[in-house]
């Protein structure tokens, strides 16, 4: 009979144990590690024809002639009908700091519209040589570049090598300076891509030319070596004497340049000029302007360039490779 009690009793003490553990609160439940943005290909495409000059491309005995190809442009497309691009400089560094600035990239390409992938010269550090290629191109643009075409300029380290050949071959450049015509709906934009490391009349008669030609709503140029700067480099009077008035007499809406490591904007009549350096490489100190327009903003950042064109405006948008904004203008 004892035995029977003492049973119970430790039957009791066991459920009075269990059922007081079930009132205990629940463990949090594991942290869920964060997911990485992946652009979305989206469903519509805007048609984009390219054109070079004779005098400047890779095989310089032939003429290329005009093609017309359409790219893919990945994330969502919204209502009005949009053009977008994503635009950095001096990224070649193959480092992790150049490998921030492509995620922020990818993460931009997520939730807006993107149809190429812009690159204002020095994209692989510190001579152009193919031995870099793979860390400096492929490493950190892999993802974008399956998703859209890449449409570089050539910067003054890029040329070191064989005079930028390999490099051009590399990522399909079609010209040392060449066109890109995107049409989107009722969005047109031209965009020129120069090669300011040979500021030759040749180029700068073909640059008249082009900006002579059409209706585009917006007109964009691109190339390596900044009109204006008040950092390391400065101002870069080849490009004032020759590229300049060309430039500001055919209201070129936007101007991207790097060559100078860090975010800079500045305004010139209707055109507005950006110095992108901050793909990858340290970047360089803001100093004190000399005979500039006036610097409207400025920050010593790595940094890319969201690019987004409707029929009625243009805006950039500075994003560091932290995420944040940087700085945002628009133009209509």
């Amino acid at each position: 009979m004892k035995t029977r009690k003492s049973f119970l009793a430790a039957l009791a003490l066991a459920f009075v144990l269990v059922a007081g553990c079930s009132l205990l609160p629940a463990p949090d439940p594991a942290p869920v590690p964060p997911t990485t943005t992946a652009p979305v290909p989206t469903t519509t495409r805007p048609v984009v024809t390219t054109s070079t000059t004779s005098t400047t491309q890779v095989t310089p005995t032939t003429t290329a002639p005009s093609t017309t190809t359409t790219t893919t442009g990945v994330g969502p497309t919204p209502a009005p009908a949009t053009i977008g691009l994503l635009a950095f400089g001096d990224a070649g560094s193959g480092d992790a700091t150049q490998m921030q600035v492509a995620q922020q990239m990818q993460n931009w390409a997520g939730t807006h519209r993107v149809d190429a992938l812009l690159e204002a010269g020095d994209i692989v550090y510190p001579d152009g040589s193919p031995s870099r290629f793979a860390a400096t191109i492929d490493a950190p643009y892999a993802t974008l570049r399956t998703a859209m075409p890449f449409w570089p300029a050539l910067g003054n380290h890029d040329v070191m090598w064989n005079n930028g050949n390999d490099l051009m071959s590399y990522t399909s450049m079609p010209g040392r300076s060449y066109e890109k015509l995107i049409t989107n709906g009722d969005v047109t934009m031209q965009l020129l891509v120069l090669d300011s490391n040979d500021i030759s009349p040749t180029q700068t008669a073909w640059l008249e030319s082009k900006l002579s030609s059409g209706t585009p709503r917006w007109r964009v140029v691109m190339f390596h070596h900044p009109v204006w700067s008040c950092s390391t480099h400065g101002n870069t009077q080849s490009v004032i004497n020759a590229w300049l008035p060309v430039l500001t007499a055919h209201d070129v809406d936007l101007v991207i340049t790097g060559h100078d490591h860090n975010y800079q904007r500045f305004q010139q009549g209707n055109t507005t000029f950006v110095v992108t350096g901050g793909g990858g490489m340290p970047t360089y100190a803001i100093n004190a302007c000399v005979a500039t327009p006036t610097l409207l903003a400025s920050a010593q950042r790595h940094h890319f360039l969201g690019i987004e064109a409707t029929a009625t405006s243009l805006t950039v948008t500075a994003v560091a490779r932290t995420g944040e904004t940087l700085d945002q203008t628009s133009m209509s």
